[in-house]
């Protein structure tokens, strides 16, 4: 019995051991890196005509860390023709309080929104009442984005963004999360990740045409394509999905919809990204991916059925590029419980090493594709961090499926668990804690 379930155990890890191995191969054929860009080729993309930017930012309970986010941001932005639109609540009175200061002491780059109900609802829905303010204000932008209360926005961002063109009509900037101590295993664990899906994961998804997923802040979307949205769906983003960014990335793949993933490197060397915290509580990074699984792998699956087309059709090759993305996106569902349960076994088959049968050659195999996993992430994680971090993203990747693995066995049960009438119903948000950095006079 314990050797048919190490076999059964070992096929499901080697079937996603080897699409990451693909993963892997596609990104070092290609020599996928950050584009260096010279202090030169800066000064002559400051020079280009400055595209108008709207600045979406939601905004529930965020009085902690609202005033610092915008006024950093403001002091570090090497851009000028921009302005924020911040969504706030009519009962948050502490945010809505800092919101009406920081418009009145920015009138040319600060606008509130004030919701049409009170909070909490959905990010979705927020989002949903600031680009309705911003169609009717008659502030017309080239591009929309989503930035988030905790974002340490690069100096460079903007810049680089209206200088990549007009004929985009979807822009995602990478995220990193800031450093944190070595001593922070949570919070770590997001180091490790990020750095792996931004610098590997993303760049390998663009140059193989497949939808690349909004990372929910740093993401521009053209104004033109977010009509084409709500003319053609009658809404903008999904107040159904606890990811409403990921959905309606996907639906601009759908629409086809011109994507961009913008990697690269300011004059320093430092890649052009956002950066924010993400939660170094256990329970809390457990309930934020959760969240985050709930809408990717089942919320948008419902909505979109297995194979994400927008209509009916027979087989078609051009559409395995979506397949591929939906497969990748959705194995989480299963390939960290199943990571999970190995190393669970594992014990028993180090003390009997009969048990293992006719399994052994399969999960030498396994463990060999394994430790190229283990490298990867280690030098994405050093790339970013240095070789501290690096190092310790390998006894980190422990920690990191143990919360996947909570996380996708939570989202299951509630999402399953929900009456059938409640499965579309609206979203109420469902947000961690943000803490901005003291960056100083940076």
């Amino acid at each position: 019995m314990l050797e048919y379930s190490y076999i059964i155990l070992g096929a499901l890890f080697l079937l996603g051991a080897f699409d990451d191995l693909f993963m892997d191969t596609v990104h070092w054929v290609k020599r996928l890196r950050p584009l260096k860009i010279t202090p030169d080729q800066w000064k002559i993309l400051r020079k280009f005509r400055e595209k108008r930017l709207a600045i979406m930012i939601p905004a529930w309970q965020e009085s902690s860390v609202l005033e610092a986010m915008v006024k950093t941001n403001l002091r570090r932005i090497r851009y000028q023709n921009y302005k924020w639109f911040i969504g706030v609540y009519p009962n948050d009175p502490e945010t809505l309080r800092i919101a009406f200061e920081l418009q009145t002491k920015y009138p040319e780059k600060v606008e509130v929104v004030v919701t049409d109900r009170g909070g909490p609802t959905s990010k979705a829905h927020c989002l949903n009442n600031i680009y309705r303010k911003i169609e009717a204000c008659g502030y017309h932008p080239d591009f929309l984005a989503i930035h988030d209360a905790e974002d340490v926005i690069h100096p460079d961002a903007f810049t680089a963004v209206s200088a990549s063109g007009s004929e985009q009509d979807f822009i995602q900037l990478p995220i990193f999360s800031l450093p944190v101590p070595i001593t922070d295993w949570v919070s770590g664990t997001y180091l490790d990740e990020f750095a792996e899906i931004h610098l590997r994961e993303i760049p390998v998804r663009k140059i193989l045409g497949m939808p690349l997923p909004s990372a929910g802040v740093g993401t521009f979307f053209s104004r033109a394509i977010l009509e084409k949205i709500k003319e053609r769906f009658g809404y903008v983003f999904d107040e159904g999905n606890l990811t409403e960014d990921y959905e309606i990335s996907l639906r601009i793949a759908r629409l086809g919809g011109r994507q961009e993933f913008l990697l690269i490197r300011d004059e320093k060397g430092e890649v052009v990204a956002t950066r924010e915290y993400f939660p170094h509580e256990f329970k809390r990074s457990v309930r934020q991916k959760t969240r985050w699984t709930t809408g990717i792998a089942l919320q948008t699956t419902a909505r979109w059925k297995a194979f994400g087309t927008l209509s009916k059709g027979r087989f078609s090759f051009k559409n395995l590029p979506l397949w591929y993305a939906l497969f990748r996106d959705r194995k989480s569902l299963w390939s960290n419980p199943t990571l999970a349960l190995a190393w669970g076994l594992l014990p028993l088959g180090l003390l009997n090493p009969n048990s293992l049968g006719s399994s052994s050659l399969l999960l030498r195999v396994n463990l060999a594709l394994f430790l190229i996993r283990l490298f990867q992430r280690a030098r994405f994680c050093t790339n970013l961090y240095g070789w501290k971090h690096g190092l310790m993203s390998l006894p980190r990747v422990l920690l990191s499926n143990l919360i996947n693995t909570l996380a996708g066995f939570k989202a299951i049960f509630q999402y399953f668990s929900a009456p059938r009438n409640q499965l579309r119903r609206e979203i109420v948000w469902d947000k961690t804690d943000h803490r901005f950095p003291d960056l100083g006079a940076a």
